[in-house]
């Protein structure tokens, strides 16, 4: 097998040789992405002296609001797909958490330098200043779990649309006509797409949208229909036009409601069904087991490494809009309706 030398190197990425030398000696004139760049290619282009380079291992950084390092049912899968992906693929690891202050300061920690830093993952919901000061950085990134049309960068999501339409579709197909929602259309980017897929998928079945039984205001913040057990009892009250099933924003909510139905003595899913998203471990092992929607949120974790490092060596490509589909996962939750 031929040797391959740094003129090889510098030929598949249109370079200089000399650019590849210094890319490779870690010296300065080199930019953060054409260092990666020109590093993961040799090592795929079989480098023999790549072994004794040490700046092989690329570092990448994890923003994500604070409170998410310390929640363990949703962001700790995707934050796991992550690491996964980055231990498969050489890279170093750091994740930051943003408190609120320094969100709303736009200050951006000071470990994030364009020498110090190859890539960055943006996960969750992050105001758009704040996301728009990491852009002009000029270091590549990519976020998970949000969007917006004011940020041209690539996104990594749950196709939530679809989820929400198999959740509707499912108790229609079972009966149901009258389908009321819980959610909220302010905070998170994929809690309004719920939203806005169960009116389309509504309108798209054939059933009226009754707003007495559509509930936006949920404090997902405060969570007090966790810390509060009269929240939902002072919602909840059982009439002829109270919706036999109900769709969740996601599975924390729809526990929180169905534990509230049952206080009440009414019977789930004998006299209403549930269905929730996301399918958190907890979902599977309430009473009655819950219907949900499954996001594959490793998956999410590991597409997000793999846009990054081709961001890292196509920063010239148009952006990308990903998205991941959902499964539906029946359990005990919904009953049909004869």
């Amino acid at each position: 097998m031929k040797k391959v030398t740094l003129q090889d190197i510098a030929e598949v990425i249109g370079v200089s040789k000399n650019t590849v030398s210094k890319a490779l000696r870690g010296a300065e004139g080199v930019s953060a992405e054409m260092r990666s760049r020109i590093l993961e290619t040799a090592m795929k282009m079989g480098y023999k002296k790549i072994k004794d380079l040490p700046n092989k291992i690329m570092n990448v950084t994890i923003l994500c609001r604070a409170d998410f390092l310390i929640e363990s049912t949703f962001w700790s899968n995707v934050l796991y797909g992550i690491e996964n992906a980055a231990r498969n693929n050489n890279l170093k690891l750091s994740i930051t958490g943003i408190d609120v202050e320094g969100e709303e300061n736009l200050s951006i920690p000071q470990t994030i330098t364009k020498e110090t830093t190859n890539g960055i993952i943006i996960v969750g919901t992050l105001n758009d200043e704040f996301i728009k000061k990491i852009k002009a950085t000029k270091i590549p990134f990519v976020v998970v779990d949000h969007y917006s049309n004011a940020i041209d960068c690539d996104y990594i999501n749950t196709a939530n649309e679809n989820g929400v339409y198999k959740a509707v579709k499912y108790l229609y197909d079972n009966g149901h006509r009258k389908i009321g929602f819980i959610g909220n259309n302010e905070w998170a980017f994929s809690f309004r797409q719920r939203y806005y897929s169960y009116v389309r998928s509504m309108e798209e079945l054939g059933m009226y949208v009754d707003s007495d039984y559509v509930w936006l205001d949920i404090n997902l913040k405060g969570a007090e229909f966790f810390r509060d057990p009269e929240y939902f009892k002072r919602k909840i009250s059982i009439t002829e036009d109270f919706p036999t099933g109900w769709i969740c924003a996601n599975d924390k909510i729809a526990l929180a409601f169905m534990r509230s139905l049952e206080d009440m003595g009414v019977k789930v899913p004998e006299e209403v069904s549930v269905v929730g998203f996301d399918n958190i471990e907890m979902s599977a092992y309430s009473h009655p087991s819950l219907t949900t929607i499954d996001i594959p949120k490793s998956s999410l974790g590991e597409k997000a490494v793999n846009q990054l490092l081709y961001r890292m060596n196509n920063p010239e490509k148009p952006y990308e809009d990903i998205k991941l589909y959902t499964q539906l996962v029946i359990r005990s939750s919904v009953k049909e309706i004869i």
